[in-house]
């Protein structure tokens, strides 16, 4: 509250809020704003971007007070010329406000699902019939701000038969079937106020974020409750083909319900190659709070080159090549000295996509293993989950994929053949398909399925999911 109260005192002194000196406010407020996220504050976030914009809109306030004093007669009218063109000013400003909330979009999202899990370790299998309802709202842009604003509900439609793996309150007590991280409950997901203008985006509050592929930081949008970020997020395009990112995260708002304090910083840019595609450099600096995750604090750095290149006859080439190095950070005790590598080399031709890839997360005893704790793991190592961690020795995953239209359906398949980085274990293989259908009413039909075949890891399991999608 100490933090918010100073917040308003500044935005609220006339020779600050005034002119040009508009542009010295914003980032001071925004810095004695970041500290009221590290007490975990969302209502202050929203009661902030309230006020922070009508005091936007009182600026021009003090000028006319102090032209006519309250014991003046004198109108409007009765003022000079300029201060005259002030007040129109200011009810053009106010005008704008108005707009500005009038003309914002408002959206609601549905996604039923209804996920099997059959794993051989449990004697009963896991069926979860889930629905989630999101609204959101974002105002139209006023003097480069917006804010946006989102609720998220997950149902669960019918009697509880899986493991919902929620946190404290939100778990359901299950224990005798497997886990489909989809706890029922409401909440604010996303609240943040965001700054456009002079090549820059600066948003501030709670938000999804989705860096790059999402290998490192991402919004896991395949489960139903989706994950966020208590953060500063900077994006910059000043540079011609260049994109420089910059996040502060100060807390993770997991799936399960679960929230970990950070303090987290994410430094990430993108050069466009004419020719030969896109280098990212980055830097990722992760520190947890929770003596629990100490072992998850960790500083990565790495590089990614990723392109297509056009043939003469038609089909193009794809290609990616990332190397990253991850050491231990901050809070964490143990040692940690592991490596990242992903090569994937294929093809395009009418729609129709076929890759071939080698992933590799470095993992022994001694150095400890590479983790990407903030990711969209779901995307990565098979849609059977069996890898949401790294092994104690790591993890090398060889895959094939293959993926296109089918007349109004399309379609994607991959074979995953996973091992040990050290030691040689063969942990198993995988199969995942996914077939997606989009109504002439915009209403999506899809079906997904992963069959693990566990060899020296885990346990045989088969997943397959039947969800359809409707907004407006």
């Amino acid at each position: 509250m100490r933090s918010l109260l100073a917040i308003l005192d500044l935005l609220n002194r006339p020779n600050l809020t005034r002119g040009p000196n508009l542009r010295k406010v914003v980032p001071m407020a925004i810095c004695r704003f970041v500290s009221s996220w590290r007490r975990g504050a969302i209502g202050t976030t929203i009661l902030f971007s309230i006020l922070f914009v009508g005091t936007l809109a009182q600026a021009q306030e003090p000028v006319l007070a102090q032209a006519i004093p309250p014991s003046s007669n004198a109108t409007e009218e009765d003022l000079p010329g300029s201060l005259q063109e002030e007040a129109e000013t200011e009810e053009t400003v106010g005008e704008k406000l108005v707009r500005a909330l009038k003309e914002g979009d408002f959206n609601v999202d549905f996604r039923y699902r209804y996920e099997v899990v059959d794993q051989d370790d449990f004697d009963l299998n896991a069926y979860a019939s889930t629905l989630r309802t999101v609204l959101n709202y974002r105002t139209a842009s006023f003097r480069g701000f917006d804010l946006f604003l989102e609720a998220e509900n997950v149902a669960v439609l019918g009697p509880d038969r899986y493991n919902n793996a929620g946190r404290d309150r939100n778990d359901n007590g299950v224990t005798d079937r497997p886990v489909v991280a989809d706890p029922a409950g409401t909440e604010m997901n996303q609240a943040y106020l965001r700054y456009r203008g002079h090549d820059t985006s600066i948003g501030g509050g709670r938000q999804e974020i989705n860096l790059r592929d999402q290998r490192y930081v991402g919004a896991v949008a395949w489960r139903q409750n989706h994950q966020s970020f208590d953060a500063i997020w900077l994006t910059n395009n000043s540079f011609q083909n260049t994109t420089v990112r910059y996040g502060f995260l100060g807390r993770a708002n997991r799936v399960t319900g679960d929230q970990q304090r950070m303090t987290t910083h994410v430094l990430d840019g993108t050069i466009e190659v004419s020719g030969i595609g896109d280098i990212s450099l980055y830097g990722y600096f992760l520190d947890f709070d929770n003596v629990n995750l100490h072992s998850l604090s960790t500083k990565t750095f790495g590089f990614e080159l990723a392109g297509d290149r056009d043939l003469s006859s038609g089909p193009k080439i794809l290609y990616e090549i990332e190397f990253a190095a991850q050491r231990d950070f901050g809070n964490n005790p143990k040692r940690v000295d592991a490596s990242y590598l992903h090569l994937m080399l294929g093809g395009g031709y009418q729609g129709f996509t076929a890759k071939l890839g080698y992933e590799v997360l470095g993992g022994n005893a001694e150095d400890g293993r590479f983790t990407t704790p903030l990711a969209t793991l779901h995307k990565f190592n098979g849609w059977a989950d069996k890898f949401l961690n790294t092994p104690t020795s790591g993890l090398r995953d060889l895959y094939v994929s293959a993926s296109g239209p089918g007349g109004p359906v399309d379609w994607a398949v991959i074979f995953h053949n996973f091992g040990a980085d050290s030691g040689g274990a063969h942990y198993g293989t995988e199969f995942d398909f996914l077939a997606t259908y989009t109504a002439p009413w915009k209403q999506g039909f899809n079906f997904k399925g992963a069959y693990y075949g566990a060899d020296e890891f885990a346990t045989d399991t088969f997943k397959f999911w039947l969800w359809t999608t409707y907004s407006f």
